[in-house]
């Protein structure tokens, strides 16, 4: 009795062994064709246990991708993390997500570069708010103007609207004068390269640029990312 008992203690140990071994490859192979379709440094975790059994029946729990980098259409996104949940992928036909969340950083620079405002500096003002500097020619005088703006996604668009403009030295500026410059200090970026059913959930200014969460119900997977779990 006692070693039947032995050998099936030995037998689920090798199960288990077996089954994370099928996940190690599988999950090598996903980050490999992540890597080759732009992602810096992926990593892909497929959560829950059984493996195989979800592998065989080509439908997995929970699956949590992270990245040092993504390119999203023409923009790039940074510390990007994305859990995915009930991930059907039929063997023909397009993979499926139940559900999706995901969370990435697009730093300021990378927004100033793609609205082409030179000279704009973006810092995190607490608050759900972001400082804004530059200098500006308004009726043959320069100012150095530092602005407040609040931050809010509008559809797939992130959108900085000035509350308050001031001069960087403290001094006020006349009505007139704060109504010309505020204009010059919105920002409005398009988030492109989003799959279909992922809309923005929140933005919020960080230290080096903008956090942004998204999520989606059924959404389709991009063939690179659920190839490797077919």
């Amino acid at each position: 009795m006692r070693k039947l008992l032995v050998f099936l203690i030995v037998l689920g140990l090798l199960a288990v062994a077996g089954d994370r071994l099928a996940e190690k490859l599988t999950t090598d192979e996903a980050e490999q064709r992540l890597t080759a379709e732009g992602l810096s440094s992926p990593a892909v975790d497929v959560r829950g246990f059984p493996f195989l059994t979800q592998l065989l029946a080509r439908r997995f729990d929970d699956v949590h991708v992270s990245a040092a980098s993504v390119r999203v259409g023409p923009g790039q996104a940074e510390r990007v993390s994305a859990t995915a949940r009930d991930v059907a992928v039929p063997s023909g036909g397009q993979a499926t997500a139940g559900r999706l969340t995901a969370r990435g950083t697009i730093a300021y620079t990378e927004v100033l570069r793609r609205v082409n405002r030179s000279g704009l500096r973006l810092t995190d003002a607490g608050s759900g708010q972001v400082q804004l500097r530059r200098r500006l020619a308004v009726l043959g005088l320069t100012y150095d103007v530092v602005a407040r703006g609040r931050v809010e996604s509008r559809g797939n668009t992130l959108v900085v609207t000035p509350t308050s403009v001031r001069l960087a030295g403290g001094g006020s500026l006349d009505q007139r004068l704060s109504a010309l410059i505020a204009d010059r200090f919105s920002l409005s970026y398009r988030i492109r390269g989003l799959p279909e059913g992922i809309q923005i959930d929140r933005v919020r200014p960080a230290q080096d640029g903008f956090v942004v969460d998204v999520s989606g119900r059924d959404v389709r997977l991009a063939t690179a990312a659920a190839s490797a779990l077919r």
